[in-house]
């Protein structure tokens, strides 16, 4: 398992107009194979990092919001940079004092592994996963 880095650690869009920081490690760090998060991503399936909402600082620029629906009726709204539409982070449903975020937007993304793959059900063929 990859060491932590020392916290904060920081991170931003694709252009460069909403920088962030995180001043606390993640919960977690997950694997989402629901059909939400590849319809979403565009790809195999999503990772996720719950933080603590009051860890989380925008630095630079002001996030763009819209709302997904879930399958549940839930509407979840997603954060992200209006300029180059990379999403930030997902806030759950009922006022968690949770976020999901995306931590492919870290500067550094070395220490980054999954600890547990979610809603593998829906993965698509050819994922496999451990015991």
């Amino acid at each position: 398992m990859p060491k932590l880095p020392d916290f904060p650690v920081e991170g931003g869009c694709a252009c460069g107009a909403i920088r962030y920081r995180l001043i606390a490690p993640p919960l977690a760090v997950v694997e989402c194979h629901c059909q939400d998060c590849q319809r979403i991503t565009g790809s195999a399936f999503s990772i996720g990092m719950p933080v603590l909402r009051e860890t989380l600082e925008i630095t630079k620029g002001e996030l763009g919001s819209w709302m997904r629906i879930a399958e549940s009726g839930n509407e979840i709204p997603q954060r992200y940079c209006r300029d180059c539409g990379v999403r930030l982070y997902t806030e759950p449903p009922g006022n968690m004092p949770m976020l999901t975020f995306r931590p492919g937007t870290l500067d550094d993304t070395s220490w980054i592994k999954p600890v547990a793959a979610i809603w593998t059900a829906s993965a698509q063929p050819g994922q496999t996963f451990a015991e």
